[in-house]
């Protein structure tokens, strides 16, 4: 026969978090204060440092990157069709736009759609955009893409990886 059958689930004890132990603390201060009313005088200070960050939304990008034998013969292919981004980010200074390309085919990049062409090489790089204060922006990139000797005619998975991050001044 089970005994335990009808016994209330056993308390389980919870930390308390950060910030409610902050409120604790508080609280028996002030109650500190109350008891010993009169002349004692407390001062709190709180300081709150928000560390910037920076995200990335694709909203439309393509999937694929057809290669022909003009492409090969020009030495280039362009990636007309947009790709659209929202950059979101709190960072007073700006944002900083990665392209990293994932593909041997790619020789060097080229980025439009920024205010001025950006060209990397074949490592990719970063591109840093500044403002005057942080606001959500987008973003209509397009894309050439000079190819690799050894490149072949071809449908290719989309070659370029994107990646943002907030751009400080701080050293």
């Amino acid at each position: 026969m089970d005994t335990h059958k009808n016994l209330p689930p056993e308390p389980t004890l919870q930390r308390p978090s950060r910030t409610g132990s902050m409120a604790i603390a508080l609280l028996c201060l002030c109650a500190s204060a109350a008891l010993n009313a009169g002349e004692a005088r407390a001062t709190l200070t709180v300081a709150v440092t928000v560390p910037p960050v920076s995200r990335l939304e694709v909203v439309s990008q393509a999937t694929t990157v057809q290669i022909t034998a003009q492409d090969l013969q020009r030495g280039y292919v362009d990636l007309s069709v947009p790709t659209l981004l929202n950059v979101y980010s709190n960072a007073r200074d700006g944002f900083a736009l990665e392209v990293l390309p994932m593909s041997p085919v790619i020789r060097a990049i080229a980025v439009r759609g920024l205010g001025s062409e950006a060209d990397l090489g074949a490592e990719g790089g970063r591109i840093i955009e500044r403002w005057e204060h942080p606001q959500p922006t987008s973003l209509s990139l397009t894309f050439r893409l000079a190819l690799a000797p050894g490149a072949m005619p071809g449908l290719y998975p989309w070659p370029l990886h994107l990646a943002v991050g907030p751009v400080s001044d701080a050293p």
